[in-house]
């Protein structure tokens, strides 16, 4: 071949390698245009696939999805019996009713919406192709709540499983005798593998099919045994002939008797070695009985208001509080060398204590939330007036993140909470925690008023019609999901709560600094109407008697932007975007017998565990 003809054939080659360089290059042009606000074919979501979709249908259409497979419920077996639990704590009170697993789908589609856009026409041919070709399966991530999976699941099984009891001491203390030390034997118990179930279930979520779990049986060693307190005996012997402890404070003196403090021994792990201490719980319950007025209630500062303006000012209060743990440690370090000592009370203060709130920049509204709790029970309301008082008063710092959980502390009966009930397996059992989303909608939206950085905000599972308008509430529950923003004004931010009838107001006090929030305008859309009613078969109601502890609500999704122009024009731009799911009735009806579930018709888990999920 001569020269001509080299280079003919290189020319023709190059040609043909330009012609077709150039008809890929428009065929993908034309294919991006025909995509152009719309999914590339082959990309799923929880296998759904998103084929031509705007990011609005793909994400109305995994929703539907998900809605549609979590009304079905979860299903588990063990030994033999059949379980079905509700994917949701169906509750008298709104704030208590939750999902039991929650995906968050709105960066999957997001995800989905960038596969073979803006990254370089040459990757976006490659995963444009890919997409195609491979069906890329874009990951969700998954939340579940594990405490109400477990609590459901004790119920429905509780005939069959028995927990372990650790061997204990048992101390008889008698007027005139030497204290008498016996052993309660420890007795093994029947658990099921929780954290296996609940990998499985990731797995089941992640592709979206629920199918019968087994949950393994598992033997539940006690701790302790009789074998390891018996060398003990001696140690409890001596500490309960030493001299009787003393505590004192100032002139008082609370002495110990014998009973007590053999009911405050307890056997714990050292070094993988048993040894007898006293219990730090029981001894603080102890000396807070013996001495109450030592512990006094703090109170924070509080703003006194007319027409918009800070009349006077109420300076909050220092509190007294035992330190159990102080006053124990002195006991354990120097017990018997002496036996009396003194109680270690330490002081706390309260917000403002003492302080000008000019001084701290606390001298105007920045923004106010409200909400309205009108037609609430009892106690509910009670709630709403205890959240009040906790958040009443909260002073957050420049740059501190406010956490409303940590503010509210614990929820339980000892801090005055009171309960509401609840469906878990097929009974009713008390809950606390009504009312608490009234005070973290109200929070959230005095934050949003105010033009603060929100950092953590969930949406409720459903509609509730004490925070409409959709898409402005936002619910808490110990020990999540919590709600907390951040204080960014350059001054201190002081909440004054109250009540006002039926209405709840949050004023958030500080010192404007040029920032304005726009109107908040949440668009509702995507209404569907709720399932049909749900019946639990119940043996502890009278046969054909219904208890409902949910009503139904329409599914919907809510959308608003946030916008906060900053005095120097800077604009912060933050969508909030909430799914409320269709939400059945729920209701218990008495049977004399519960019918069996029907037989599952996979003989396994249908998944394994999560590295073999396939499909």
């Amino acid at each position: 071949m001569n020269r001509k003809q080299i280079i003919l054939v290189a020319a023709l080659a190059f040609g043909a390698i330009a012609f077709l360089l150039l008809s890929v290059f428009t065929a993908e042009v034309f294919y991006a245009r025909l995509h152009e606000n719309r999914m590339f074919p082959g990309l799923r979501v929880l296998g759904v696939r998103l084929d031509g979709m705007t990011k609005n249908e793909a994400r109305q259409e995994v929703q539907k999805r998900i809605d549609q497979e979590l009304s079905k419920g979860l299903r588990f077996r063990f030994n033999g019996k059949e379980i079905q639990i509700q994917a949701v704590v169906a509750a008298t009170d709104p704030d208590i009713s939750r999902e039991l697993i929650r995906m968050d789908i709105e960066p999957a589609i997001e995800r989905a919406f960038a596969v073979g856009r803006d990254k370089g026409w040459f990757r976006n041919v490659f995963e444009q192709l890919d997409a195609r070709i491979g069906a890329s399966r874009i990951p969700v991530g998954i939340a579940r709540d594990d405490r109400a999976i477990g609590d459901a699941l004790a119920v429905a099984l509780k005939d069959r499983l028995e927990p372990a009891r650790d061997a204990s001491f048992s101390i008889v203390v008698a007027t005139g005798s030497a204290p008498f030390v016996h052993i309660e034997k420890e007795r093994s118990g029947i658990r099921f593998d929780q954290e296996r179930a609940l990998r499985i279930l990731t797995a089941q979520a992640e592709r979206l099919t629920f199918e019968p779990i087994t949950l393994d049986e598992i033997k539940d060693p006690p701790r302790l045994r009789g074998d390891d307190l018996e060398p003990l005996i001696p140690d409890v012997q001596e500490i309960l002939a030493r001299p009787p402890l003393a505590f004192t404070y100032e002139k008082e003196t609370y002495r110990i008797p014998t009973s007590t403090l053999a009911a405050w021994l307890t056997v714990v792990m050292v070094g993988g070695r048993p040894r007898v201490e006293i219990d730090e719980e029981r001894f603080g319950a102890s000396l807070r009985l013996l001495a109450p007025h030592l512990e006094t209630p703090v109170k924070n500062g509080s703003l006194v208001i007319a027409d918009g303006r800070i009349t006077s000012f109420v300076p909050g209060t220092q509190g007294t509080a035992i330190n159990a743990t102080e006053t124990l440690a002195a006991v354990t370090k120097n017990w018997p060398g002496t036996s009396s000592f003194p109680i270690v009370v330490e002081t706390k203060s309260g917000s403002l204590l003492g302080e000008d709130p000019e001084r701290l920049g606390i001298k105007e509204i920045i923004g106010v939330g409200t909400s309205n709790f009108a037609g609430s029970p009892m106690n509910r309301r009670k709630n709403i007036r205890k959240g009040v008082e906790k958040v009443n008063g909260a002073l957050i710092a420049p740059g501190e993140e406010f956490s409303l959980l940590k503010t509210l502390g614990s929820v339980d009966g000892e801090n005055g909470w009171f309960p509401e009930l609840v469906i878990k397996g097929n009974k009713t059992t008390p809950e606390f925690g009504g009312g608490l989303c009234q005070i973290g909608t109200t929070t959230f939206r005095g934050a949003l008023n105010s033009g603060l950085d929100i950092t953590v905000r969930q949406n409720h599972s459903y509609r509730v019609r004490y925070y409409e308008p959709a898409g402005t509430d936002a619910t808490i529950y110990e020990p999540a999901p919590d709600f907390r923003f951040i204080n960014d004004t350059g001054h201190h931010v002081l909440i004054n709560a109250y009540m006002k009838g039926d209405t709840l107001v949050f004023e958030y006090w500080g010192t404007k600094d040029g920032r304005k929030v726009d109107p908040i305008k949440p668009r509702i859309y995507n209404i569907v109407a709720p399932p049909p009613m749900k019946l639990i078969e119940t043996l502890d109601l009278p046969p054909g008697k219904k208890n409902c502890t949910e009503t139904e609500h329409a599914g919907a999704d809510a959308e608003f932007t946030y916008r906060v122009t900053g005095a120097d024009g800077t604009l912060h731009e933050e969508v909030f975007k909430s799914h409320y799911r269709p939400w059945q009735a729920v209701c218990l009806i008495g049977v004399e017998k519960l019918t069996e579930p029907p037989a599952a018709s996979s003989t396994d888990d249908g998944v394994g565990e999560p590295g073999s999920v396939s499909g």
